[in-house]
């Protein structure tokens, strides 16, 4: 159902507006409201949530689009082996662009993908031999999406863990595996 809801974000917004519409008259007609006030009510709120479901989709993809276009990849990082408790040991999301054997990472501070902070880079980077794995609960309580792949890399900075898309992470693992220069 996500995967349809992405490939087609208008009929999705009609559907998430014509079920807020019915849910609303219902909840409209049940506290005893009158037949005309409960039919407006729920076509202006369906519209309001149907058009804001809309407008909150189109916007992201959009905007990673325009990085993807640029070399940018959106993904997150962390590093595992930090102590337990450190700002290091939490998913940052961040702009990675990928190079050979490196990969710079700037973070961001929302889904508008505007860089702020410092730049870091991360070279001589290697695989470890750890399996790619699914982004888990645990992830996902950090605001990592439940359909992105989390890579293990070695690094000269230390063992680094990049969250991202299956085609984002092959991207990565391609910059990873690239011969030095």
């Amino acid at each position: 159902m996500r995967k349809w809801g992405e490939m087609h974000p208008a009929l999705r917004a009609a559907l998430v507006g014509a079920v807020a519409c019915a849910v609303i008259l219902a909840a409209g007609l049940i506290a005893g409201g009158s037949l005309d006030d409960a039919i407006s009510n729920a076509v202006f709120y369906a519209l309001m949530i149907g058009g804001g479901v809309f407008f909150l989709t189109k916007r992201f993809p959009t905007t990673a689009e325009k990085l993807d276009e640029r070399g940018n990849l959106v993904v997150f990082l962390r590093f595992p082996d930090s102590s337990a408790g450190s700002l290091s040991s939490i998913w940052q999301m961040g702009i990675a662009r990928p190079g050979d054997k490196r990969i710079d990472f700037q973070p961001i501070v929302d889904d508008t993908l505007i860089p702020t902070g410092r730049s870091k880079a991360f070279t001589g980077l290697g695989t470890t031999g750890v399996p790619v794995r699914k982004a888990n609960r645990h992830d996902n309580q950090q605001d990592v999406p439940s359909d992105f792949r989390i890579l293990t890399l070695d690094s000269d900075g230390g063992v680094i863990q990049i969250a991202a898309g299956p085609a984002t992470l092959q991207k990565i693992q391609h910059a990873a595996q690239s011969p030095s220069p």
